[in-house]
C-alpha cells in the first residue's frame, strides 16, 4: 500500500469507529418507561365541616407508564390510589386514572425538575354516613417534581401533583394533594 492511502484509511477508519461509538455511547432520546411509587394524599376538606376529627392525611400508591418523545418532553398515563379521609362518622376513599404532559428542564448532570398538566377521572366512595354513595369526574391534574437518573435505566422521582374538584353532590367536593416518592424503569 502507498503511505498515503494508509493514512487515508486509518484517518476513515477513526473516524467512522468514533461515529460510531458515539452513536453507542449517547443516550436514546425516544424510549417507554414505567414505574410506581409511595406517598401520602392530602385531602381538603377531607371530612364534612360538621365533623371535629378528621384524619385526611394517609398513603397513597401510583403505577404509571410513559413515552419520553425528547430529551424535554413525555407524554405518561397512571392509576393513582389517593388514599382516604377518615372522620367520626365518615370515610371517602378515592381512586383515578391521568394522562399528562410532562416537560422537563436538567439543570446538574442527571437531575432535572419538571412540570406536569394533563386530565384526570377519579372515582370516590363513601362509607359511614356516605355509605353507598359514589362519584366520578373529570377535571385538570398538574404538578411539579425533581428527578434524578442513577443509571442508563434507572431513576427516582419525587413530585406533588394536584387532583382538585374531586367528589361531587353526595360526597364533599375534595382537593386531593399527593406527595410521592417513586422509582422508574427505561426500556431503551
Amino acid at each position: 500500500m502507498i503511505p498515503g492511502k494508509r493514512w487515508g484509511a486509518a484517518l476513515a477508519a477513526l473516524l467512522f469507529g468514533t461515529a460510531a461509538l458515539a452513536q453507542e455511547s449517547a443516550p436514546a432520546a425516544r424510549h417507554f418507561y414505567a414505574g410506581g411509587g409511595f406517598g401520602e394524599g392530602h385531602w381538603r376538606p377531607g371530612c364534612p365541616s360538621s365533623v371535629t376529627s378528621c384524619d385526611d392525611d394517609n398513603p397513597s400508591v401510583k403505577a404509571f407508564a410513559g413515552y419520553q418523545i425528547n430529551r424535554y418532553l413525555a407524554g405518561e398515563v397512571a392509576f393513582t390510589n389517593y388514599g382516604k379521609a377518615t372522620g367520626t362518622n365518615s370515610e371517602v376513599k378515592g381512586r383515578g386514572w391521568d394522562a399528562s404532559a410532562i416537560a422537563g428542564w436538567p439543570f446538574w448532570r442527571d437531575v432535572s425538575v419538571f412540570g406536569r398538566l394533563g386530565i384526570y377521572r377519579g372515582v370516590v366512595k363513601g362509607g359511614g354516613q356516605f355509605a353507598d354513595h359514589t362519584e366520578s369526574n373529570y377535571y385538570a391534574t398538574y404538578g411539579v417534581g425533581v428527578q434524578a437518573d442513577f443509571t442508563h435505566n434507572l431513576g427516582a422521582r419525587f413530585e406533588w401533583q394536584a387532583f382538585p374538584g374531586t367528589g361531587g353532590s353526595t360526597i364533599p367536593d375534595n382537593d386531593i394533594n399527593v406527595l410521592m416518592l417513586s422509582a422508574y424503569w427505561r426500556f431503551r
